[in-house]
């Protein structure tokens, strides 16, 4: 099974834990703007900042830095939130994704695409047009294209909800991913779909209110 973005389950994680505004807002970058194997970190950051978090993983014997920028606003009901995620080898990108739940630049999909996809038959121009463009792009090496010559499509959509009733945030996520050979076939696909409910954390000086609650 191909894995689960690390730095959405990342991004769930910190709105679960009451975030109220997380990070500074961006918008979803032209991936023409982005070229695998060659745009650096160093250009990353100039351009967007420095990331809210940073991460490493192995790749067999190869090292993979990823940059996590996270936007998220604690609304009365509905939770949205914006991820972008930036996968370098020896600061060359190797991957990138982007997935939001804003209404202006959502990015949910329809996962009864999965059903259609064939190993060994569905190639990756069928994809794009089954499933539109991809929320994320991934080579080797990357934990999404972890095999030298193949290539990844990433399809990604997280919501979450404030449930007032109890003080619960619930979240459901969608990863579809793709892994194409070098003759652009698909060789693999995952698609996960998960949900999580979890309090919601106070919000600070909820419970210590200042001068004792006395106005």
């Amino acid at each position: 099974m191909l894995p689960l973005s690390s730095a959405r389950a990342r991004v769930v994680a910190l709105v679960l834990a009451g975030a109220c505004l997380l990070g500074a807002d961006f918008s979803r970058p032209d991936p023409a703007t982005l070229t695998l194997g060659t745009t650096t970190e160093v250009e990353i950051r100039q351009r967007f900042g420095p990331p809210y978090g940073q991460s490493t993983a192995q790749v067999g014997n190869r090292q993979v830095t990823t940059l996590q920028y996270t936007y998220a606003e604690m609304r009365s009901t509905v939770v949205p939130v914006r991820a972008m995620t930036f996968t370098f080898h020896e600061g060359r990108l190797v991957g990138f994704d982007y997935s939001s739940s804003f209404v202006v630049d959502e990015t949910a999909f329809d996962e009864s695409v999965a059903k259609k996809i064939k190993r060994g038959e569905t190639t990756r121009a069928e994809v794009l047009a089954l499933a539109g463009r991809p929320t994320g792009q991934f080579i080797y090496p990357s934990l999404q294209a972890p095999t030298p010559g193949r290539r990844a499509y990433v399809y990604g959509y997280s919501r979450s909800e404030r449930l007032p009733s109890d003080l619960t945030i619930e979240t459901t996520n969608k990863v579809l991913t793709i892994a194409f050979d070098d003759h652009d076939v698909v060789v693999e696909y995952s698609l996960v779909i998960t949900s999580i409910s979890k309090p919601l954390r106070p919000a600070p000086n909820a419970l210590h209110p200042p001068n004792g609650g006395r106005s």
